[in-house]
């Protein structure tokens, strides 16, 4: 599925994934509004990539100056997103996804 998500925040979760809730640009709810997720980005910002495969063997402290590396998105940033799963249950699920350049 591809998901056109305009950003409305951006943060850090405490394992170091990069985080962003958005709203679908495409989707209209019949009551109005718009549908709201929050997506953990896994793949597709090269910096984001690095982090991960160091997080395990990196101290906090580099792990810190790896994530000031990353550029992260603008608030109100339309991002094109590959959704490739889905985790959680019920209403408290996030999605995987994939940025495309």
């Amino acid at each position: 599925m591809i998901l056109q998500g305009k950003v409305q925040t951006v943060q850090f979760t405490d394992f170091h994934d990069l985080e962003v809730c958005v709203v679908d640009k495409d989707v209209v709810k019949p009551a109005g509004g718009r549908p709201q997720y929050t997506c953990r980005l896994m793949r597709g910002i090269p910096e984001l990539e690095r982090l991960r495969a160091r997080k395990k063997q990196a101290s906090l402290q580099e792990i810190e100056e790896l994530k000031q590396q990353i550029p992260l998105p603008h608030e109100d940033q339309v991002l094109t997103l590959v959704v490739l799963g889905v985790t959680g249950k019920g209403q408290f699920f996030r999605l995987l996804c994939e940025v495309v350049a």
